[in-house]
């Protein structure tokens, strides 16, 4: 039937209105490109090709007149799975900024007092006198300034995962006044977040890695940022994997590798370029995203306020501040914020400048060859964009100065592994009778294993075949791979086995 006239208008109309009423919004158009992509990807195309063993690397840069984000190379050389804008690199203690903040939303909506002491905000525990937790404040953990030190915790969080809440809290009983820092001095430590967090996720009734997701990660829509590394490796996300490139014939892959016992608040996310892209504009555009305000502005311009007078340097970035998870200090003519990471196998640069309104992260899954390289590109588009015209040539002078360091890295090693072949074992007795369970109250139990001819330490997250090293009953091992450290045995009256000591002199008993 043909509608006309008086019926055909309104008919007309309401079907109209009720397209409208039903169809969703349309999608936001795509933010442009960078204006200087193509020589973002030349130079880390460049520079890959020269340092000839850097496995993988990703870019993420936010400005309001264009982004970019890419990834470069290889997520794990015994696969050849390729780098992508989603593929999600270890961040580290780039983690910090995330959990800070987190704090701040909550302290804003009066869910945590951060100006609370300990004793106020956690009266049930049982920290010692002598780190006057009626003086120290939540906020001096998140500014290294609290002058607590807690090794244990520190210790099991990041490396062994030897840990459950409740051992976590009683181990708060163990904490101790920062030697070298006292309160109100600045030292930069894991200790403070992981202090924090065992209260907060006793008292919220909520993990710290859940108040992430909910606070930050899920209303930001980053969909390739975790603080639960099963929840990456179940979920089959492109995940960039540790390697070592410090010596010829690399990169090869570091064992160690990140679980969700180890993936602590100072330092345990996965983060992707994509993700990180809506990161940086979170923190330019002072908690918008999209036009859309996420998170209160104060709160984030709070995180990034000079609470801490630090005065060091890292590279080329002087700072001179730091404030709720991030360094503050001039880059050249500009301020910038930064917080890095970094791991066995993995390096991660996170920046910003507020005035200029432009960020950059940068992510490789290497420690050693490939160490300073996020920084030789973030330097590289800071320059750019703010028309330098040199930035291309220091960029390249740069990455020379990286090839030649490869170089030497390579001479080093290989002087290093010829030194240890010559040595021969210190160890009196047959090696089965050092194998056995050696334990430490504080810090953990420690299992030595005899395979073939090989005596193996194990703790927790950490292994390593051990080698002769030059003092009677010395053993050294890579419990963090390729960092060499030194173990004693340590012999009774007997002549038997009764301990193992670390270098710190902290022993542990055998069973």
């Amino acid at each position: 039937m043909k509608f006309t006239g008086l019926f055909a208008a309104p008919l007309a109309l309401a079907v109209s209105f009720s397209l409208s009423a039903c169809a969703s919004p349309a999608p936001k158009p795509a933010p442009p490109s960078l204006a200087i992509s193509g020589e973002i990807n030349e130079l880390v195309e460049v520079a890959m090709s020269e340092l000839g063993v850097v496995p993988g690397f990703s870019v993420a840069v936010y400005t309001p007149e264009g982004v970019y984000a890419r990834g470069f190379g290889v997520t794990d050389v015994e696969t050849g799975d390729p780098v992508s804008e989603e593929t999600a690199f270890y961040i580290a203690s780039s983690t910090k900024s995330f959990v800070a903040l987190t704090m701040n939303i909550l302290h804003h909506r009066g869910e945590i007092d951060l100006d609370a002491t300990l004793n106020e905000y956690a009266p049930d525990a049982e920290f010692p006198y002598s780190i006057a937790p009626d003086e120290v404040i939540l906020r001096e953990l998140l500014t290294h300034t609290s002058g607590v030190s807690n090794g244990p915790i520190g210790f099991r969080a990041a490396f062994t995962g030897q840990h459950t809440p409740e051992l976590n809290w009683r181990l708060l009983s163990t904490s101790e006044p920062n030697e070298d820092a006292p309160h109100g001095t600045f030292d930069y430590t894991n200790e403070g977040y992981n202090v924090l967090t065992v209260m907060t996720d006793r008292k919220l009734g909520v993990d710290w890695q859940d108040l992430v997701a909910q606070e930050i990660i899920e209303p930001v829509g980053m969909t390739r940022t975790t603080a639960y590394m099963s929840k990456a490796n179940s979920e089959g996300w492109s995940l960039a994997r540790p390697h070592y490139t410090g010596a010829e014939g690399g990169p090869v892959r570091v064992a160690l590798e990140k679980t969700d016992e180890t993936m602590q608040s100072a330092g345990g996310m996965v983060m992707s370029a994509n993700d990180a892209l809506r990161w940086l504009e979170l923190l330019v555009e002072d908690g918008a995203v999209g036009g859309e305000q996420i998170i209160p502005a104060e709160a984030v311009r709070e995180t990034r306020a000079p609470l801490a007078e630090f005065g060091g340097a890292f590279g080329d970035y002087k700072r001179d501040h730091y404030g709720l998870g991030w360094y503050t200090g001039p880059y050249k003519d500009d301020m910038l914020v930064h917080h890095f990471g970094g791991f066995a196998g993995f390096r991660a640069h996170v920046s910003y400048m507020p005035d200029r309104k432009v960020g950059v992260a940068a992510f490789v899954n290497d420690s050693e060859t490939g160490f300073t390289l996020p920084d030789i590109v973030a330097n590289f588009i800071y320059d750019r964009l703010a028309g330098d015209p040199d930035a291309r040539a220091a960029a390249d002078v740069a990455v020379e100065e990286l090839v030649t360091a490869r170089d030497q890295a390579f001479k080093n090693a290989a002087a290093d592994r010829e030194r240890r072949a010559a040595r021969e074992w210190k160890l009196s007795l047959p090696r089965e009778k050092y194998v056995g369970v050696y334990e430490n109250g504080l810090y953990g139990a420690i299992e030595v294993t005899l395979e073939g001819e090989d005596l193996v330490l194990s703790i927790g997250n950490l292994r390593s075949v051990t080698e002769p090293f030059t003092a009677p009953e010395s053993i050294r091992h890579e419990l963090i791979p390729y960092s060499g450290d030194v173990m004693m045995f340590v012999l009774n009256d007997s002549g038997e086995v009764e301990a193992l000591m670390d270098r710190r002199n902290i022993r542990y008993d055998r069973r």
